[in-house]
């Protein structure tokens, strides 16, 4: 009969016939206990009842792979193909293509070729990786955040995010992180294989800054304390949680502003902001300005907010720019309990932590400082000298000099922290 079979389909015959004989197999050997259990109740009589029983088990297993299978064709088969095909996305359009056109460029610019590439993030390892084996560059990754638990992915399988970062980790020089808890997941998932050491986003030192006053906030502020957010808006940095909460501060003492890019997420803000009838009356959106003015741009400022919602994963060891800004700025910071930015507050004597879980808590922590003048003025003195001594780019320099050369490990205790 196979050998009448159109050609095409004799492998097809073959392979159903390999992988049904042992299909067909188990099938047997996990029906023998119920052949047995039959076999057993006809002999002693109690063939019917035990036959039901049978039947009820069937069908209750039965029930239960078909509800598996319904819920996963109505949510997980769904998120499972989404997923698969965001890592097409992030693979091939989007790592893939910028790796294939750094690597040309190089090739068309030999004159131009680096000694050492700074790998930022996943984004840039696989190009980094590429032109190490073309040209010999030493690697350095930097990982920002903990892979899947921030990427523009957040996706499921994990593993394929995993796998194709330890593939590409294998052949880097040194990596480093931003902060000691996403350095200990790293360490702990791809065993110290490369060890990565710690060098957080501090702001390089600003000596002789002073307040710009196209940057002022008085015409706005009239007298009141000076609360501001610099920073990207983006779901999970709790800002809607501040701007719903306003609603407890006194507004007669305090202003809210927040200044970052136009995205549609500043755009649902402001609505929201309108909705509470504080918009532009307590409540300010201020353009963006240049990484390079932020620290000046928040000098003008009393208070400033690291809001971020600290039961999202990837904040657990968040390490923001603006914590560094804010301290260089000499303002006094209120923060959600994210585990880094706490120990800083606390090592500088800069801050406030509050309970971000807590709905009060926010607004109590900010009338606590509003009616102390003295102790906002003594934290923002406070930042400003911690920033200056421990917590600036200047301190941490060194691990990276040492990594760029390949004359160590890069491991370095924090200046402080």
């Amino acid at each position: 009969m196979l050998s009448r079979l159109n050609p095409i389909l004799l492998p097809l015959a073959v392979l159903a016939a390999v992988v049904m004989a042992p299909l067909w197999l188990v099938i047997t050997l996990l029906l023998l206990p119920w052949r047995m259990l039959d076999y057993v109740a006809e002999r002693l009589g109690q063939h019917e009842r035990t036959t039901r029983r049978i039947e009820r088990l069937v069908l209750s297993v039965r029930a239960w792979f078909f509800w598996r299978v319904d819920d996963l064709a109505d949510g997980g088969l769904v998120r499972l193909i989404n997923g698969l095909n965001a890592y097409r996305w992030y693979f091939f359009t989007h790592a893939g293509a910028f790796a294939r056109r750094y690597i040309q460029w190089l090739e068309n610019h030999p004159e131009s070729r680096p000694d050492v590439i700074h790998a930022n993030d996943p984004d840039a390892l696989l190009a980094a990786v590429l032109a190490k084996s073309a040209f010999g560059c030493r690697v350095i990754y930097d990982a920002h955040e903990y892979g899947p638990d921030a990427y523009i992915l957040h996706t499921r399988p994990r593993a394929l995010f995993f796998a194709y970062e330890r593939l590409l980790m294998r052949h880097v020089d040194g990596a480093v992180t931003v902060s000691p808890p996403i350095a200990e997941k790293f360490n702990k998932t791809y065993n110290g294989k490369p060890h990565f050491v710690v060098v957080p986003n501090a702001s390089p030192l600003a000596d002789g800054l002073k307040p710009d006053p196209q940057f002022s906030l008085d015409e706005l502020a009239h007298g009141r304390i000076r609360v501001l957010y610099q920073g990207g808006f983006a779901a999970g940095r709790g800002l809607e949680q501040v701007i719903d909460g306003w609603a407890k501060v006194d507004d007669t003492k305090a202003a809210l502003f927040l200044r970052g890019p136009n995205n549609a997420h500043r755009d649902a803000l402001i609505r929201a902001a309108a909705r509470t009838g504080r918009l532009d009356q307590s409540i300010y959106f201020l353009p963006s300005v240049s990484e390079d003015k932020l620290t000046i741009a928040a000098m003008d400022a009393d208070i400033g907010l690291v809001p971020y919602l600290s039961h999202i994963e990837n904040h657990q060891g968040a390490c923001p720019n603006k914590v560094g800004q804010y301290m260089q700025a000499g303002i006094a910071i209120v923060s959600a309990n994210l585990p880094y930015v706490a120990a800083l507050l606390s090592a500088g004597e800069c801050g406030e932590i509050y309970d971000d879980l807590d709905e009060n808590a926010l607004h109590e922590s900010l009338m606590k400082l509003i009616q102390q003048p003295d102790i906002l003025m003594r934290m923002g003195q406070n930042g400003r000298a911690f920033a200056r001594k421990h917590y600036n780019f200047e301190s941490y320099f060194p691990i990276l000099a040492s990594l760029y050369r390949g004359s160590g490990t890069g491991i370095q205790n924090s200046p402080n922290v």
